[in-house]
């Protein structure tokens, strides 16, 4: 548990949130934004989505095609939250997120760099279909991810 939550850090979660906002339009609903750190957590999913020949166009087909991925989702969902709050209150302390109603809206792109890491490099390139993924209505979307609320 230690050793993930130095892996699945504020860092990374920041890059993971803001590449995601970057690939829609720069908005997200709250309630999605607590689904991207679970989805980027599991290795085997994120190495998956980062593939340029990977296109997801429907959660539906990537829980077919990559089950295995998603069993435990529910746990991770709720080791994440936390963080995501951590997250979403420095990134609006910092000015480059602001909430507005139930929206987390972009206000300052931080793109990619190589000293990132070659993790940043993996949730950038995932985050367009992360993005495809939480185009979904968000009853559809913690149904099929059968998060327990």
């Amino acid at each position: 548990m230690l050793n993930d939550y130095f892996y699945n850090n504020i860092g990374i979660n920041s890059i993971s949130i803001i590449s995601t906002l970057i690939k829609n339009n720069k908005q997200l609903e709250l309630s999605k934004v607590f689904l991207i750190m679970p989805i980027i957590s599991h290795k085997e999913l994120l190495n998956y989505l980062s593939n340029q020949k990977t296109i997801v166009n429907s959660l539906d087909n990537l829980i077919v095609n990559k089950n295995r991925c998603f069993i435990n989702f529910n746990k991770r969902f709720y080791q994440s939250i936390v963080q995501t709050i951590n997250t979403i209150q420095y990134l609006n302390d910092v000015e480059i997120i602001k909430l507005e109603k139930s929206n987390i809206i972009l206000l300052k792109e931080i793109n990619y760099d190589k000293k990132m890491g070659k993790r940043a490099e993996k949730i950038y390139k995932a985050s367009k279909n992360i993005s495809n993924i939480l185009n979904e209505s968000n009853e559809k979307l913690y149904l099929n991810l059968r998060v327990e609320l």
